[in-house]
């Protein structure tokens, strides 16, 4: 109980001290729209689509909280840059080790716009997320997990880790605008798990800022 604590403290006095030095991400105007019929594997490089919107096909889902459905892409020790997810996102990126992803925008969420399926260090750098039904970046194993500069709208939680579990995550939040969200800006069960927010701008937290 004595790590928890502490990290909330450190969630609190974090936040407070940069609360308006949130930036504008970056934008990825849409240049062409592909409908994927079988989830995009990025593994060991690097793939810039270049500002192409991607929409999920009927065989990936339908972008509802169903927990059958599969991802737009899976990232396993790779790099993601300059790509728009269109709606429907069906369960969005699956990432798997070091991952960074770089300029991704979700124009409806959907079910969740990134899930941390197997340990690394994932680093989201500019980018956009709106319209989680439930959140936007789901964490189902131990990680160190970053964003900066990004914008999230409409949503349950801005992060959460999955429920129940007690694995390590160090979340960092640099730079973030979050609003509109009707739980929390970070959830957590794990007395092990920190997070650290700095220079962010949030507005419309519901319960409150950090639950866990």
């Amino acid at each position: 109980m004595r790590v928890k604590q502490l990290a909330l403290c450190m969630f609190i006095v974090a936040m407070i001290a940069g609360v308006v030095g949130a930036q504008t991400p970056p934008s990825c105007p849409v240049t062409t729209t592909v409908i994927l019929h079988a989830t995009i594997v990025v593994s060991g490089t690097t793939f810039d689509g270049g500002c192409t919107r991607y929409v999920a096909g009927p065989e990936l889902g339908d972008g509802s909280q169903s927990e059958s459905q599969k991802p737009v892409f899976k990232v396993v020790n790779g790099t993601l840059r300059n790509v728009v997810i269109g709606a429907p996102a069906a369960d969005g990126i699956h990432t798997e080790g070091n991952v960074t992803l770089s300029n991704v925008h979700w124009q409806d969420v959907g079910e969740d716009a990134l899930t941390v399926k197997k340990s690394g260090t994932v680093t989201i750098n500019g980018g956009t997320g709106f319209s989680a039904a439930d959140k936007v970046f789901q964490i189902n194993a131990a990680s160190t997990f970053t964003v900066r500069n990004f914008v999230a709208r409409n949503g349950g939680k801005f992060i959460r880790q999955n429920g129940g579990t007690t694995f390590k995550v160090s979340m960092f939040i640099d730079r973030c605008d979050v609003s509109v969200v009707s739980e929390a800006i970070a959830r957590t069960d794990s007395p092990t798990t920190t997070v650290r927010m700095t220079n962010t701008r949030y507005s419309r937290i519901g319960k409150q800022l950090f639950i866990g």
